[in-house]
């Protein structure tokens, strides 16, 4: 177990402060239709952390009132998540992708064709970024990275795809984009090769799927989620590399409001 996994169970290590201001062009937000003159302040700890998110602003009330808020601790504990022994219903392949620190994780913007189908609807991929550690959990474990695929589709409807990563050898078909993690905000960086998306969850397919919200401010619900049971690799190196640009960017597992 990493020692930023202990930080989050123990809480009892020094985290560095930051912040981060909501513009229209933090991806999330953007999706979920945040007006462009909407700028709070938040952070993962403190007094602006996940338990005040939704005192901060009007517009995130549903932070600390919703009924269906994201991550969620899947497995037995959670009925209303259902297990899928099947392969994720993605047309995924080759893609093109610039990437950026934007003050609280690192994004790529991907380009081509990238879609998820669910209910007859296809969603495209926008983006793919990092928490540290985990935010889902299955059966009350975590562990120490998730990876989210952002779709939308062409009415505005949101679904994630999350890929849970271990510490391993290796970060497999993730090791280019962690090989190009940049040190500067803001910044959008071309990356200098294509990646296959599909490389990027596990070989077997199961998962969990369940409805959500956003796991950032506004913490809109409605979202489709799709957890693969099954995590993926990532080495140390690239653990470390991660965490001295973000140190800490996960959302606490949310109780249900039924």
């Amino acid at each position: 177990m990493s020692k930023q996994l202990n930080a989050r169970l123990t809480g009892t290590a020094t985290i560095t402060r930051w912040t981060h201001r909501t513009i229209v062009g933090f991806s999330l937000i953007a999706l979920a239709g945040v007006s462009a003159a909407a700028q709070t302040e938040f952070t993962y700890f403190g007094t602006k952390g996940p338990a005040a998110w939704g005192q901060l602003d009007p517009a995130w009330a549903v932070c600390g009132q919703g009924h269906e808020q994201s991550p969620v601790n899947l497995g037995k504990a959670f009925s209303s998540a259902e297990l899928r022994r099947q392969p994720v219903p993605i047309e995924y392949g080759e893609a093109k992708g610039q990437t950026f620190n934007n003050g609280h994780t690192i994004e790529t913007e991907t380009e081509g064709r990238n879609v998820l189908n669910l209910g007859g609807v296809a969603y495209e991929l926008q983006q793919f970024h990092f928490h540290g550690p985990s935010e889902h959990t299955i059966d009350g474990k975590g562990t120490e990275m998730e990876l989210h695929l952002v779709h939308k589709s062409a009415p505005g409807g949101i679904a994630v795809v999350g890929v849970l990563l271990v510490r391993g050898a290796s970060s497999g078909a993730l090791a280019p984009i962690f090989a190009h993690l940049p040190n500067d905000i803001g910044v959008k960086h071309p990356l200098p090769t294509q990646f296959n998306l599909r490389n990027f969850l596990p070989a077997k397919g199961d998962y969990y799927r369940y409805e959500g919200s956003l796991t950032t401010p506004p913490c809109t619900e409605g979202v489709h989620w799709i957890v693969l049971k099954d995590p993926v690799t990532v080495s140390g190196e690239d653990l470390a590399q991660f965490h001295e640009r973000i140190h800490f960017n996960a959302r606490p597992v949310q109780r249900l409001r039924r």
